[in-house]
């Protein structure tokens, strides 16, 4: 979702929803004579999403442990909801226990702040099922200036990312994205640069070393304004029918990046191994 220049990802508005209404249900509990719980609540948020982290980077080790320093890189949204609000429930506990006069109104702001991010996270879900967006009609250039048409994408499971030269979470997650589209040829990986010339692309590929497959140019921000982009990197996760699954803003890590995947692997053809 976009607000004006800002560009938020539909879990952090369903927490941020979460959070108003936890906030503003202790503001009129405490209006009404009960203590003050804003100052906990702060304490018990920040306990469940480190909880959060912390389950979601064991469940992807692997991935973590050879970039270790992308654990403390939170932007990539490496969190998991259902340990979070475990978490959330365990530290209201224990903050309740030890202050009784905070029971009954922490409980109110807990109970409505949970619920609130569930609806929240809901109803994106919902929204974002109903515009499960077909690839558009529209045509691209390669880096030799032949022309490339997106919606022949169809038929193969594809990650299409849209990035530019001078983006800096772009280069990071560059590398991350040439080592999977080597090391996962059931997975078509397309490198879509928005509003630069294949001169450009290619002067920044010799720069950097890197050795990509499918580099397109999108001069025009047709990917963007279809997909109604506003923020790079992101990448986009299409199925084998050519259904926009899944969508990740920001930079992606080895573990985000596998997270996502398992969200179009249903679509992916048996590995030679598994016959």
């Amino acid at each position: 979702m976009n607000l004006g220049p800002l560009a938020l990802s539909s879990g952090l508005l369903a927490l941020l929803f979460g959070v108003i209404a936890a906030l503003a249900t202790a503001g009129f509990l405490h209006r009404r004579g009960y203590a003050d719980t804003g100052n906990p609540l702060f304490l018990i948020l920040g306990l469940g999403l480190l909880g959060a982290r912390l389950a979601y980077v064991a469940g992807w080790w692997p991935q973590y442990a050879q970039q270790p320093l992308s654990i403390l890189n939170i932007r990539d949204h490496g969190f998991d909801p259902l340990a979070g609000t475990l978490g959330v429930i365990v530290a209201a506990l224990l903050v309740g226990w030890r202050r009784p006069s905070l029971r009954r109104p922490l409980a109110a702001s807990v109970v409505i702040g949970i619920a609130a991010t569930g609806f929240a996270g809901l109803l994106a879900y919902k929204l974002t099922a109903q515009a499960q967006a077909p690839l558009p009609a529209l045509q691209l250039g390669d880096l030799d200036g032949r022309a490339a048409d997106v919606e022949s994408l169809r038929g193969q499971p594809t990650v299409i990312n849209l990035w530019a030269t001078w983006c800096g979470p772009c280069r990071r997650e560059m590398p991350v994205l040439a080592e999977a589209q080597r090391t996962m040829p059931q997975v078509r990986f397309v490198f879509a640069d928005q509003g630069e010339s294949a001169a450009t692309v290619r002067q920044f590929l010799q720069a950097q070393q890197l050795t990509l497959q499918h580099v397109l140019t999108d001069e025009n921000l047709q990917l963007s304004n279809y997909y109604n982009v506003r923020g790079y990197p992101t990448t986009l996760f299409i199925d084998a029918r050519g259904r926009l699954r899944d969508t990740h803003m920001g930079e992606l890590s080895r573990a985000t990046l596998a997270d996502r995947l398992q969200r179009i692997e249903a679509d992916m053809p048996p590995s030679p191994a598994g016959r």
